[in-house]
């Protein structure tokens, strides 16, 4: 763990900090509707912000910048980016803000915004409003490089605790943190060990890296079927859906019954349904290939107890899949193989040879030309399924609670981001999108497609 004051960044903070420097991308939102049993005030949110900027490690954090080396500091000064709107479409307020620019060497590199009273999200849990009839939206966004899904959803869980001892007037100690920032020494040894078995394997590593830069290069299936415009002024798009509790329940307890993960499930819909989406747009051949990636938290690899690592640790495994246009006919069979084929992968450490491969295939000065211009794509989409979120985001306090929640991320060299999650027994969809890669029409019929095909296969 880190102590406070400057350290080295990590590897992962300092590509998201010169990314964010570059090109001013890279932000996660996260979209609240809390309810309450009173109207919520602007002042009893602000309240609870400082409270948690106090208590978070990761919202104190900035990046500075010396002689080429990136460093991670605690903050000189206490503030809090907090702005009350006079808006109420969340949404769109979280497409605006995944383009907000943070000053990395001072911070905050986060922000909130407060939706007008009676702004709703969604729901998760539709018996709520009889005893929490008051709703308002919150929008949490932040540098990617300061926090990972896992960190956001944990903070958010503190979030709700502090505003439900604020609402009810109870004292909230500020020393006890949520966490530690992590250093990712783990991952970063891990690595090393990697690179040098696979280095020594010399005879299987140049047809290795043969097939990987194929498929790394090769041109993807949705960039096939929608050429990219390139726009320079692109914004990354949204288009949120909450399966409801019956559905949801039936897909899993599906899911479960042919010895597969939801996400796997989930993977597996959405690939199906891409396949479908094209050939509506008359792309018609008898097989399809679609990359894929998926983000894998890299505590899942450490040793010791890491509940209360905080940061951004993640990196993700590719998936090449190969599907036919009678994919009905085989549907779970299919879905099993890329249960394995996932699975073997994570067993295998391949988040680790993902990333050494790809600076073997791109060359040392792979992310000096990634920021240079716009890079291609590595893939058709990326799945960021972070679970049951009732595990990170247990609170259900007796003046607030939270009824729905909307994750999104900035997409740059990936085109599509698909953010998965379930939450008080329902399955939330948030597909994210450049507006240069697929238009609204195009994103909303492959969500329809996506939740058509999963009712048809349960």
């Amino acid at each position: 763990m880190r102590r406070p004051g400057c350290v080295p960044a990590t590897d992962i903070e300092e590509l998201f900090c010169q990314i964010q420097e570059v090109a001013g991308l890279l932000v996660s939102t996260y979209g609240l509707t809390i309810r309450t049993t009173e109207p919520l005030k602007d002042e009893q949110v602000q309240e609870a912000l400082v409270h948690l900027f106090r208590k978070v490690p990761t919202l104190r954090l900035c990046f500075r910048r010396q002689k080429d080396v990136f460093w991670a500091c605690e903050m000189n000064r206490e503030h809090i980016d907090f702005k009350a709107v006079d808006r109420s479409d969340q949404l769109k307020l979280q497409e605006e803000l995944m383009n907000h620019q943070f000053n990395n060497s001072e911070g905050p590199l986060w922000c909130a915004r407060l939706l007008q009273h009676n702004s709703c999200g969604g729901t998760t849990s539709p018996g709520l409003e009889a005893s929490f009839p008051y709703s308002r939206s919150l929008i949490l966004a932040n540098h990617h490089g300061i926090a990972d899904g896992t960190t956001n959803c944990r903070t958010v869980n503190c979030f709700l605790r502090i505003l439900d001892d604020v609402i009810a007037g109870n004292p909230i100690d500020d020393s006890e943190q949520l966490g530690e920032l992590a250093s990712g020494d783990e991952t970063a040894a891990l690595l090393a060990a990697m690179e040098e078995e696979i280095k020594k394997n010399v005879d299987d590593l140049e047809q290795t890296l043969e097939e990987y830069k194929k498929k790394l290069e090769s041109e993807k299936l949705l960039c096939r079927a929608f050429p990219n415009q390139d726009d320079p002024n692109y914004i990354t798009k949204i288009v949120s859906e909450t399966l409801d509790e019956e559905t949801t329940s039936r897909f899993f307890r599906r899911c479960k019954q042919e010895g597969v993960t939801v996400n796997s499930g989930f993977a597996a819909l959405m690939n199906c349904s891409v396949v479908d989406l094209v050939r509506e747009m008359g792309m018609k051949q008898d097989n399809y290939s679609i990359q894929m990636i998926h983000a894998v938290n890299m505590r899942r690899y450490w040793q010791g107890d890491v509940s209360r690592a905080l940061g951004c640790h993640i990196a993700v495994i590719s998936q090449h899949e190969t599907l036919t246009q009678q994919w009905r006919d085989n549907f779970w069979q299919y879905t099993r193989n890329l249960h394995t084929n996932v699975h073997e992968s994570l067993k295998d450490k391949g988040p680790l040879k993902y990333w050494i491969y790809y600076f073997m295939v791109k060359g040392d000065d792979a992310i000096g030309k990634m920021l240079k211009e716009r890079p291609e794509e590595d893939s058709d989409y990326c799945l960021a399924n972070i679970g049951n979120l009732d595990h990170l985001i247990p609170t259900e306090g007796d003046h607030a609670r939270l009824a729905h929640l909307v994750r999104t991320t900035q997409c740059w060299n990936e085109r599509v981001c698909l953010m998965l999650h379930s939450l008080r027994g329902r399955l939330l969809y948030n597909l994210c999108y450049t507006s240069d890669s697929l238009t609204e029409q195009q994103a909303h019929r492959l969500t329809d497609l996506i939740f058509q095909n999963l009712k048809d296969m349960i």
